[in-house]
């Protein structure tokens, strides 16, 4: 027999839930959500969102919300998502931007620099480490690890609660992760780059002893071969490192209880 009731229920928890996982979802690569196009998308994330929704949606009839209420619980939801979201994707950003870095110093976003009508730079490196840290994710099984941060968080951060409200500790907290994402891009990046600049120098040596030699076109496939044959060496190391930066991802809830502190605190 049909339910009107738990029809409307159910839709109220999915657009509430949907509103949190989608920003979430789309912006952590390990998703694929900007591959995944139109229908699909849509399908695998209203599958995801009727897990928390039979229950948004009885406490939403249980406390009586008004439509303009759900609308701004939405909202908030999807503030949420996004916050959540952009710490998720940092062990990714950080190695993403390792490889625009390697790019960068290896000349291979010169044509870009030198005619910005190109467009958005192209990375070939920075598409690499993406790739490869999303392999790192699936192997140390590391996807679970993510959809159980999402669940967690509505223990933290209830639905139809008006909780979280943003303080400037949060800040506080979300600046010192930025800071060590940016200092281990330095760090990782560094031996790289020295290598490369090393090369430079000595390219500029011989163009002083040797004036007709173009030493701009020489230098470009140079930094090439010597900066792609170091990275078969680097490599290992990155990868290592990669995996250290992905078990971080275990302190993620309370991480963001810190950032945004909510009404209670989840179940270990």
């Amino acid at each position: 027999m049909f339910d009107a009731q738990f029809a409307y229920e159910l839709l109220n928890g999915i657009a509430l839930s949907m509103a949190r996982l989608y920003p979430c979802m789309f912006l952590v690569p390990a998703f694929l959500f900007k591959h995944l196009k139109g229908l699909p998308r849509y399908a695998v994330l209203t599958a995801l969102a009727l897990i928390p929704a039979p229950g948004i949606g009885q406490e939403l009839s249980r406390l009586g919300k008004s439509w303009s209420d759900i609308f701004f619980l939405i909202f908030k939801e999807m503030i949420l998502g996004t916050l959540m979201g952009l710490v998720l994707y940092l062990p990714f950003f950080l190695f993403s931007a390792v490889g625009v870095l390697l790019d960068n110093q290896r000349g291979a976003l010169t044509g870009g620099q030198l005619n910005p009508a190109l467009g958005a730079d192209v990375t070939p490196l920075s598409h690499l480490f993406e790739e490869t840290m999303i392999m790192l994710l699936m192997i140390i099984g590391g996807l679970p690890l993510l959809m159980q941060v999402i669940w967690d968080s509505y223990q933290i951060w209830p639905a139809t609660s008006w909780w979280p409200a943003l303080q400037g500790q949060g800040f506080d907290v979300y600046l010192g992760i930025l800071q060590d994402t940016f200092t281990h891009l330095l760090l990782y990046s560094a031996p790289f780059i020295a290598l490369l600049l090393l090369v430079e120098a000595a390219m500029a040596l011989i163009g002083i002893y040797s004036p007709q030699l173009n030493v701009f076109i020489l230098a470009m496939p140079a930094k090439c071969v010597i900066g792609l044959a170091f990275l078969v060496i680097y490599l290992p190391t990155l990868m290592d490192l990669g995996t250290e930066r992905l078990e971080l991802l275990k302190a993620v809830r309370h991480t963001l209880l810190l950032m945004v502190p909510g009404p209670r605190e989840p179940t270990p």
